[in-house]
């Protein structure tokens, strides 16, 4: 029986078959759930006083956002579901954001009951709320995903810690946009969309909750 995983299968098919290795690779390891998971515990777990209970809210944002959701790709794609784990038919998308959406919800409930940090909280909202509007979007346009999720960490990075740290993630984003770009996985338009979502929505809900100076 094949039990590989369908990520490093997927990859094996696509530089067989296509130029572009550097942008593979980035489209990969820069994906949105590694970037939130990431950018979640680095912000949570090291200026915490229960760095414990930081650890295991971060962890279950990045279980209910990212991880649960992509776990349901990864089977989609071994059964033959979905193409590849990038998702490239609009349609393909609609599950695994709306289970990110319901999972991030109830992690939000969790995370306000039982007393998690700000960050973690505003973060689980801003994610609940860019993942309902890319949905939204995504029965008119193919909106990319991966720089919507890279453009919000700039703009959260910002928000917490200012804007001269925020430009230490501009080469990422420029990066990323190009990857997708030369991948032809988005157009231009479709970029532009993920990247003013991204950059919108954490500044928007912070204005709306009076948190922005």
């Amino acid at each position: 029986m094949d039990i590989r995983l369908p990520i490093p299968a997927a990859l094996r098919q696509r530089v067989q078959y296509e130029s572009h290795l550097w942008a593979h690779i980035v489209s990969l390891i820069i994906s949105p759930p590694l970037v939130w998971t990431v950018w979640a515990l680095a912000v949570t777990v090291p200026p915490a006083d229960d760095r414990g209970a930081a650890l295991l809210f971060a962890g279950l944002y990045a279980l209910s956002v990212c991880i649960l959701p992509m776990c349901f790709v990864a089977y989609m794609v071994r059964i033959g579901k979905i193409g590849d784990m990038h998702m490239r038919h609009s349609r393909e998308r609609y599950i695994p954001y709306s289970i990110a959406i319901v999972a991030g919800s109830l992690n939000l409930l969790l995370a306000l009951r039982f007393g998690a940090s700000p960050v973690i909280v505003l973060l689980t909202l801003v994610s609940i709320i860019e993942l309902s509007i890319i949905l939204l979007g995504t029965f008119f346009s193919h909106i990319s995903l991966h720089a919507m999720a890279t453009t919000s960490i700039v703009s959260a990075t910002a928000i917490v810690y200012g804007v001269g740290a925020a430009f230490a993630y501009l080469p990422l984003l420029l990066l990323v946009v190009l990857a997708r770009l030369v991948l032809k996985r988005h157009n231009q338009q479709q970029v532009m969309q993920g990247t003013l979502i991204g950059l919108l929505t954490p500044l928007t809900v912070m204005a709306m909750l009076g948190l922005l100076v």
